[in-house]
C-alpha cells in the first residue's frame, strides 16, 4: 500500500481502524473496523453521504459494534496488528474509486464506497442490516456533487504543479465545463437504464471515436429510436472498462445548450462561452469527450437563438481530430441543416440508427423492466412484456420502437398502481359496509317498510352508497377477480 495516494483523513481512519480492533481483543484489522473508523470520522464527504441516503452514524456504528462484540477475543490484543485481505482489497479498490470520481487523493469517502463494493469482505450480516449499496452511495455523490467540484481539487493540484501529464486522476477543466452534465459520473451512479441490443451501435461509436481524424459520429435516427440511450450505454461502457484502453479513461460530457445560451446578455456571448468550451476540451488532450443532443442546434440555421453559430467555432477542432464530438439528430434535421453546411458535414462520419424488430424491442423492454418494476413496486409478465411491444406497433405505429413501448409499459404500470393503491385504501370500507348492511337488514326484518320508513330509508342510503363503491372496486379490480376465478395468474 503506497501511503502518498492517501489523504491525511484516510491515514487518520486507518489508526482509527487499528484502535478499534485493539479494543475489541482482535489479532488483525478486518472490514468492519475500517467501516466504523470511517463512520465515526467528522468532516469528511461521508457525512453528506450518509444524510443523502438517510442513514445515521449511530445507526451504523451500533449495528457494527454489536456483530464486533460477538467476535470480541479474551486473548491479549498484538501489539502490532497486521492489516486483514479483505481491508488491503478495500484499500486498493478505494484507488480506482479516487480515479473514477477524478480526485487527487483516496479520501474517507472513495474507502466508503469500496467497502460496500459487491466484491468487499465486508460481512453479510453488517451488509444486510445496514441496507446500503455502492450503487446508492455513488447516486448521492452524483446528486450533491457538481462538476466543478469533482474537478477543484484536479484545478488545486495543477495549480500547485502536481497533476503530470500521465496522472490518469488529474483532467485539464476549467468553469466553462459548468455548462455541461457529467454523463460519466451519472453513470457510476447506476442512473441509466441498461443499453440493450445496441452492442454494434455502440461499437461503431467506438471504432470512429479511435480515428486519427474525423472522428466524430453522428448518431442519426427517428425520434424515440434511442440515440442517447446509446450514449449513455457508451459511458456505462466507459465506466466499467469495456472500451479499448484509450478510451478508458475518458469523461463524457454532455452539453446543455440551454444553460449555455441562458443569461447570455450580449451579441457574441453565447460564441465566446461555447468557444472557450471548445479551448477546454481541445486543452485537455483527448480525455473529454463531449455529447450535443439535437446537434443541428449549433448551426445558424438550425438554432433558436437569432442565429447564433457554433459551427464555424468547431470546425477547425473537428478538422485536425482534437475534439471528439458525438451528435445525435433526425434524418430530416440532419438533411436540411447539416448537410447543407458540406464542410460541416465533413467533419462528422454519420451513424445509422434504425428502429428496432420486435424481438429486439422485446429484448430491450424486458431488460429494462426491473427499474419500472422498483419504481412502481409491481411485477411484469412475460406476455405484458411482449404485448406492450406488440400493441405499440398496431395502434402507435406513428411513433418509434422502443421509447413508444417503454411509455405503453410506465403508462399501464402507473394506471396499475394507481388502482392498487385506491383498492387496497377502500376494502377496509367495503367490510364495514358489509357489516353495516347486515345490520340494518336485520333492524329491518319483520318491520313493515310503509310504517317504519326511516329505517328502511337508512338502508336504501347505505345500500346506494354500497353499490356505488362496489362499481369502482369492480372497474378498478373486478378483472383481476376474473382473472383469478378462471385460474390465472397475475
Amino acid at each position: 500500500m503506497d501511503i502518498a495516494n492517501y489523504s491525511a483523513d484516510s491515514r487518520a481512519v486507518i489508526k482509527v481502524a487499528r484502535e478499534v480492533a485493539t479494543t475489541f481483543r482482535h489479532p488483525e484489522i478486518d472490514v468492519e473496523h475500517l467501516l466504523i473508523a470511517v463512520v465515526r470520522h467528522e468532516g469528511t464527504a461521508v457525512e453528506s453521504i450518509l444524510n443523502q441516503v438517510d442513514k445515521s452514524p449511530a445507526f451504523i456504528e451500533h449495528i457494527i459494534e454489536t456483530y464486533l462484540k460477538d467476535r470480541s477475543s479474551r486473548s491479549k490484543p498484538r501489539e502490532n496488528l497486521t492489516i486483514s485481505p479483505g481491508v488491503e482489497e478495500v484499500l486498493t479498490q478505494a484507488i480506482e474509486e479516487k480515479n473514477r470520481l477524478y480526485d487527487p487523493l483516496v479520501e474517507p469517502e472513495h474507502i466508503f464506497i469500496a467497502i460496500f463494493d459487491p466484491k468487499s469482505k465486508l460481512a453479510p450480516y453488517v451488509r444486510d442490516k445496514i441496507d446500503l449499496t455502492k450503487e446508492g452511495i455513488y447516486r448521492a455523490i452524483a446528486e450533491s456533487k457538481t462538476v466543478e467540484e469533482i474537478t477543484a481539487a484536479v484545478d488545486k493540484k495543477k495549480a500547485a504543479g502536481d497533476v503530470d501529464a500521465d496522472d490518469k486522476s488529474g483532467r485539464e477543466v476549467a468553469g466553462s465545463l459548468r455548462y455541461c452534465i457529467d454523463l460519466t459520473n451519472q453513470a457510476a451512479a447506476g442512473q441509466f437504464d441498461p443499453c440493450i441490443g445496441r452492442d454494434r451501435e455502440i461499437q461503431q461509436t467506438i471504432q470512429i471515436l479511435l480515428r486519427r481524424r474525423k472522428n466524430s459520429p453522428v448518431l442519426v435516427g427517428g425520434a424515440g429510436v434511442g440515440k442517447t440511450a446509446i450514449v449513455e450505454g457508451f459511458a456505462m461502457a466507459v465506466v466499467n472498462k469495456q472500451v479499448p484502453k484509450t478510451l478508458q479513461d475518458v469523461r463524457v460530457l454532455e452539453v446543455d445548450m440551454g444553460a449555455m445560451v441562458a443569461g447570455a446578455k450580449y451579441k457574441g456571448e453565447f460564441e465566446e462561452r461555447f468557444k472557450a468550451l471548445v479551448g477546454e476540451v481541445v486543452k485537455s488532450g483527448g480525455k473529454v469527450i463531449l455529447f450535443i443532443d439535437e446537434i443541428h442546434t449549433i448551426t445558424a440555421a438550425g438554432s433558436t437563438g437569432g442565429g447564433m453559430d457554433a459551427a464555424n467555432l468547431i470546425k477547425p477542432a473537428l478538422a485536425r481530430g482534437q475534439l471528439r464530438l458525438i451528435g445525435a439528430t433526425t434524418e430530416e434535421e440532419y438533411i436540411k441543416y447539416l448537410e447543407k453546411d458540406k464542410a460541416l458535414d465533413r467533419r462528422f462520419e454519420k451513424v445509422k440508427i434504425e428502429q428496432p424488430s420486435y424481438e429486439s424491442c422485446v429484448r430491450i423492454v424486458k431488460g429494462v423492466a426491473p427499474k419500472y418494476e422498483e419504481h412502481h413496486k409491481i411485477k411484469f409478465t412475460e406476455d405484458a412484456i411482449a404485448g406492450s411491444v406488440k400493441f405499440a406497433m398496431r395502434y402507435l405505429s406513428e411513433r418509434n420502437l422502443p421509447d413508444v413501448a417503454l411509455d405503453v409499459v410506465d403508462e399501464a404500470a402507473s394506471q396499475f398502481a394507481t388502482k392498487k393503491e385506491y383498492t387496497e385504501a377502500n376494502f377496509p370500507a367495503v367490510e364495514e359496509h358489509i357489516k353495516e348492511l347486515e345490520k340494518l337488514l336485520a333492524d329491518c326484518e319483520g318491520k313493515d317498510p310503509d310504517k317504519d320508513k326511516d329505517v328502511f330509508v337508512k338502508l336504501y342510503d347505505r345500500y346506494e352508497a354500497f353499490s356505488l363503491s362496489m362499481d369502482m372496486l369492480d372497474e378498478y379490480w373486478g378483472y383481476r377477480v376474473e382473472t383469478m376465478a378462471k385460474g390465472g395468474n397475475e
